[in-house]
This record gives C-alpha cells, sequence and structure tokens, in this order.
C-alpha cells in the first residue's frame, strides 16, 4: 500500500482491492496497535498519525475487510487518531450503508477534502 505521509500529523493510506487489502489494514492495524499500547501504558512518546484511507482503487469489501476497518477504527481511536474515508465508489457505498458502517467513520468526496476536513478538526 502506497503509504504517503503527507504531514507530521497525517497519513494518506490508498488501500487497493484483496489480497493487498488485507495486508495494507494489517500494517495499519499493527502501527495504530502499537501506539495505543504507547498511550495505554503512560508512554505517549509515539507520534501517531492521523489516516485518511483512500478507497479509490478498492472494488469490493468482504467480511473480513469489514472487520479489519473496525479494528483500525477502534485502535486509531485507543492512539489518540482519527480516520477519515475518502473516494468512495457507489458499490462500495452500498456496502457501507447495508453494514451500517456509515454512521461510524467519517466521510469525504475525495483525498484533497479529507485532508481539509482534518485539518479543520485539529485546529492546525
Amino acid at each position: 500500500m502506497p503509504i504517503t505521509e503527507w504531514s507530521e500529523s497525517i497519513q494518506i493510506a490508498e488501500l487497493q482491492n484483496d489480497p493487498s487489502f488485507a495486508e495494507d489494514m494489517a500494517s495499519l492495524v499493527a502501527s495504530y496497535q502499537r501506539a495505543a499500547d504507547e498511550r495505554k501504558s503512560g508512554r505517549a512518546d509515539l507520534r501517531v498519525r492521523d489516516a485518511i484511507l483512500d478507497l479509490r482503487h478498492v472494488q469490493f469489501l468482504n467480511s473480513s475487510n469489514i472487520a479489519q476497518f473496525l479494528r483500525v477504527r477502534k485502535l486509531a481511536y485507543l492512539a489518540g487518531a482519527q480516520l477519515r474515508i475518502c473516494s468512495v465508489s457507489d458499490r462500495i457505498w452500498g456496502i457501507l450503508l447495508a453494514t451500517d458502517l456509515d454512521r461510524i467513520f467519517e466521510f469525504s468526496e475525495d483525498v484533497t477534502t479529507a485532508l481539509a476536513a482534518m485539518q479543520m478538526a485539529r485546529g492546525r
């Protein structure tokens, strides 16, 4: 997965279809797990980046992918990071609506809009 470190505090993850999707999400889980563990132990030395999940290349999601979204969301929250999903196709949007994920994630139309929303939310 190409992860672009857009700034010191924001990364952009350009997700792909499986099997890359599962590997890419596992990478995000690992980084947020480390940060959440650090924060829980009171050693918040590790700088955690907010993430924009760019889905423009994702054409399908299965139940495992949905579980990975939820895991990343939970760990990012525990680590003190924001997540924002963008560039969702109509097909993927239908899946997100059917699973009620549209109610728990933040969405933007594209990467540029997601960056602006994230920066405004953090007051940067």
